[in-house]
């Protein structure tokens, strides 16, 4: 499923906030762009209500920072354990990895795709 912010910037080229449009209007432009792929008429309403307050004028366009631990999971450490393990046990399972690595099942899966296993 696409972020939030993916979503928004792809849309916000449909969404002009200058513009005196109505919100159902929009969401045909954004339909007509988009197809299955728009969102729903209550999401472009609550986003031209929000544009027009200035809230997201300049939303998701940089990458905010964040707070918390940055992923490190994916460095060459951990890449070569992984490559350590698979050619070590050609049948070891991604969970039995990831608990051999103190990581999430999500991160070893992302790690072997890296990898080309």
């Amino acid at each position: 499923m696409e972020e939030f912010s993916d979503v928004l910037v792809k849309h916000r080229t449909v969404i002009d906030p200058a513009e005196e449009v109505s919100p159902i209007e929009i969401h045909r432009r954004t339909q007509a762009v988009y197809g299955k792929q728009c969102v729903n008429g209550s999401t472009v309403r609550r986003w031209v209500r929000r544009f027009k307050d200035g809230e997201l004028r300049q939303a998701y366009f940089i990458d905010k920072t964040r707070s918390g631990k940055p992923v490190t999971a994916s460095d060459e450490l951990h890449q070569d354990r992984v490559e350590e393990l698979t050619r070590g046990n050609r049948r070891i399972k991604q969970k039995e990895i990831a608990v051999a690595l103190r990581t999430s099942k999500e991160r070893v899966e992302h790690i072997i795709g890296v990898l080309g296993f």
